[in-house]
């Protein structure tokens, strides 16, 4: 065999090496692709369209009309959208696209679909929905848009309301200024566990309030929303309330803010995860009885300019008083510096993550540490932001202290000082550097210096890592 001709075997071989592994694997390997580019390998013979029903049913099935129907394309060079677009043909090519998609499946475990563009039936996407689900179809993210009344008015009527084997649900609905869901409908999801919804406030908790009436075993509940610009006709501050026996995590996060104080009523026992962000609930009339259950809380809180009002965080604070792990944001400790907050004992508390981007915020600092006997680590972002003269805290007995975005200022290494001497049994300081090239190099040269520079032979002993 000539030099060329085994050149050409070779090249011939390794071109066709994939064709060489089985079925199964190529099955695995399809099964990590993004969905547009699985259901491509399909025309390109009659084993790849069989490999595609083969695809384990662990793959995340992703179809939006966002990512199909508008392809960029290359003008002189660069990349952009076309200058005309049938909308009527690229809308049919993607309902082609996804109706070869379910139908070539033998099974499915886990689906997005978003049709955002407004021009996609919910009479059509509900047909697509309870084909997934016959398919065995558990966990489903679920995105529309419509400006229309009778599609609004139809959304309730999907079948992701009633179904019997969604155990995680993620829904996002848009309608248009001048419409509204039904009042009441029908609700049965006797195995969800997970339900997140997302959109505009009134519609994301109006769903929520019918939703949870039919969510016997729901352990984890999401909302995030925002609020528009304008008040829509019709829609009214109300309590905004939530009771639910077996739920277990809670995450209320409102993307822009509402323009007053609520009541809130949180019936929750079985709470031990509540994150949230926003405006603090009204002193008056605002319950929760997940005090005792509460094991983790992140808050963010944002408060008006009003003093009288300031103290509605604390309301907020007393219901996570007996957590064993504290995230406080730069505006929560902000807020309970202005406003002279009494800090409540945290006597179960043992991890205390805190950032603030001001001088205020540092200040509240030793009365948390003071608050809380049982604290063994301590996260700390921002630290650059502390005063020159740092903040002087009684000894504690915290052993890890974690200390993210550090800049090296005179302020940051004082204060390091004063943890060092102050934490008796402090074992590691974990510290994050933000700096780059020959400051880094000096930073980190001093903090490891640090521990024997200092007075106490103790100190010597607590190890300086870097993240």
């Amino acid at each position: 065999m000539c030099l060329l001709e085994a050149k050409k075997v070779e090249y011939s071989v390794s071109r066709d090496a994939i064709s060489s592994l089985p079925d199964d694997m190529l099955a695995k390997i399809l099964s990590d692709l993004p969905t547009k580019l699985v259901v491509s390998t399909s025309v390109l013979s009659k084993r790849w369209r069989n490999l595609f029903s083969l695809m384990s049913s662990q793959h995340h099935y992703y179809l939006g009309d966002s990512d199909l129907l508008y392809h960029m394309v290359e003008i002189g060079g660069t990349y952009s959208y076309p200058f005309i677009v049938i909308k009527r043909d690229l809308h049919q090519k993607f309902r082609d696209f996804v109706g070869k998609t379910l139908s070539g499946c033998t099974s499915m475990k886990k689906l997005s679909l978003k049709c955002q563009d407004g021009l996609i039936s919910f009479p059509l996407v509900n047909k697509w929905i309870g084909i997934a689900l016959d398919k065995g179809l558990v966990d489903l993210d679920l995105r529309l848009t419509t400006g229309e009344a009778k599609e609004a008015n139809f959304f309730t009527n999907m079948t992701v309301f009633t179904n019997k084997t969604l155990v995680k649900l993620t829904l996002g609905i848009e309608i248009g200024d001048h419409l509204f869901l039904p009042y009441v409908f029908e609700v049965s999801l006797p195995v969800l566990k997970s339900l997140s919804i997302h959109g505009v406030w009134y519609i994301c908790e109006h769903l929520c309030s019918i939703m949870l009436l039919g969510c016997p075993i729901l352990e984890e509940l999401s909302l995030e929303y925002y609020i528009p610009s304008k008040r829509k006709r019709g829609v009214t501050w109300c309590v905004f309330a939530i009771s639910h026996k077996s739920l277990k995590r809670l995450t209320v996060h409102q993307k822009s803010l509402l323009e007053n104080y609520r009541v809130t009523t949180l019936d929750t026992p079985s709470l031990v995860y509540l994150d949230f962000s926003g405006r603090a609930p009204t002193k008056l009339k605002s319950t929760a009885n997940f005090v005792d259950s509460l094991v983790e809380a992140k808050l963010d809180v944002v408060m008006l300019e009003i003093p009288q009002r300031r103290a509605y965080l604390s309301t907020m604070i007393n219901w996570i008083r007996n957590v064993k792990n504290l995230s406080l944001s730069c505006s929560t400790v902000k807020e309970m510096y202005r406003s002279r907050m009494v800090v409540p004992s945290f006597v179960n508390l043992v991890k205390l993550s805190i950032e603030s981007n001001t001088k205020q915020g540092w200040q509240v600092l030793p009365s948390l540490l003071n608050k809380s006997p049982q604290l063994e680590t301590l996260v700390l972002e921002g630290l650059h932001c502390i005063s020159s003269e740092g903040v002087d805290i009684d000894p504690r007995e915290v052993k890890v202290l974690e200390i993210h975005g550090f800049r090296g200022s005179f302020g940051e290494f004082r204060q390091c000082k004063h943890f060092l001497c102050q934490m008796k049994l402090l074992q590691v300081m974990k510290v994050e550097i933000d700096a780059v090239g020959d400051k880094k190099f000096q930073v980190t040269s001093d903090l490891l210096a640090l521990p024997f520079a200092l007075p106490f032979k103790r100190a010597s002993k607590c190890k300086i890592q870097f993240l």
